[in-house]
């Protein structure tokens, strides 16, 4: 039993190393600057919806609203901040639409988009506390 078990030892510990150190030189999938560059984009991407975001907060009307949802803009601004992916992209949306409506005059879009929008900042707040 126990000379089976060195026997298995011995094959196994080298086949082990050997395929571990083949593994370590396969060539990478996505190489450094690709990577660097879907980040940045990435990055980019995300700071350009936070500011639309952000613009239309800074809007009276906004401010008006917010403040009859009883939501403070400065806690939405830095609820802003906090987001990422999914939930930032789809406030962008919305911000999109508002600042759309705005320049079509579409008053009542404008109202529901804005309404939505701050909706979903209240929300974020809520579950961030």
């Amino acid at each position: 039993m126990q000379i089976s078990q060195k026997v298995v030892t011995f094959f196994l510990v080298p086949a082990l190393l050997l395929s571990t150190q083949a593994y370590a030189q396969q060539a990478r999938v996505v190489d450094t600057v690709a990577l660097h560059q879907a980040l940045a984009d990435k990055t980019a991407t995300e700071n350009s919806q936070r500011e639309l975001v952000l613009q239309v907060l800074d809007r009276a009307d906004a401010r008006e609203m917010a403040a009859r949802l009883g939501l403070s803009i400065e806690q939405a601004t830095s609820a802003v901040a906090t987001l990422s992916g999914a939930e930032l992209n789809t406030l962008a949306q919305h911000a999109a639409a508002v600042d759309a409506g705005a320049l079509a005059g579409g008053a009542s879009t404008v109202v529901i988009s804005l309404t939505t929008l701050l909706l979903i900042l209240i929300i974020v707040i809520l579950l961030a506390n």
